[in-house]
């Protein structure tokens, strides 16, 4: 018999990365992501914020640049994030060990 490699699931693949789970917060036009994403050339897993956009060539967009986010809503996506399974516990003890 052939061991048969574990399948994982993934909500989107480009040439880059593997978005495995994504949460989305809409403010106004844009929309915030956060992302678990599997980054092929260099192995391992990492936390993407991102912003998309509807644009003319395409919906939802990826814009690449830096994401400028108001306070409240970089709570909101932690937040978000942490429910969703996106941020695990060893996110939330190294977040504890921040706020003394």
């Amino acid at each position: 018999m052939d061991k048969k490699e574990k399948q994982e699931l993934f909500e989107k693949e480009t040439r880059y990365c593997k978005i495995i789970r994504s949460v989305e917060l809409k403010d106004g036009e844009e929309l915030f992501a956060l992302e678990k994403i599997y980054i092929k050339a260099l192995d391992r897993y990492e936390i993407r914020i991102c912003l998309y956009r509807d644009c003319n060539d395409r919906a939802r967009k990826l814009i690449p640049r830096p994401v400028d986010i108001t306070q409240d809503k970089l709570i909101d996506l932690i937040a978000l994030g942490i429910t969703a399974g996106i941020l695990d516990d060893e996110f939330k003890k190294q977040l504890k060990g921040c706020i003394v």
